[in-house]
């Protein structure tokens, strides 16, 4: 869910494949540092991959972040954001 929060506000126009790593990296550091570990087990243990293949086709929830700033009763990883991942993912 984290990483594919992360990735969904990097800059859309985002297309060289060297940005488009680094993006990725980002999203897996900011996991580790949620979860309290490494980028390594992070990247192993808690990130499905396919939201990088996703994200490397040009799919991420963009669209779910504006629902995070209208549905002040749930937190950022409920709701909107996490049936757009489970959509994503499918």
């Amino acid at each position: 869910m984290i990483a594919a929060l992360a990735l969904a506000v990097t800059e859309p126009s985002v297309t060289s494949e060297h940005a488009r790593k680094r993006a990725i990296m980002r999203a897996v550091k900011e996991v580790a540092h949620y979860l309290g570990n490494t980028a390594a087990v992070a990247r192993a243990s808690y990130i499905d991959p396919r939201i990088f293949d996703r994200y490397r086709d040009g799919e991420t929830i963009r669209h779910a972040l504006g629902e995070i700033a209208e549905d002040g009763d749930v937190t950022a990883t409920q709701g909107p954001p996490e049936r757009a991942v489970l959509e994503l993912l499918s």
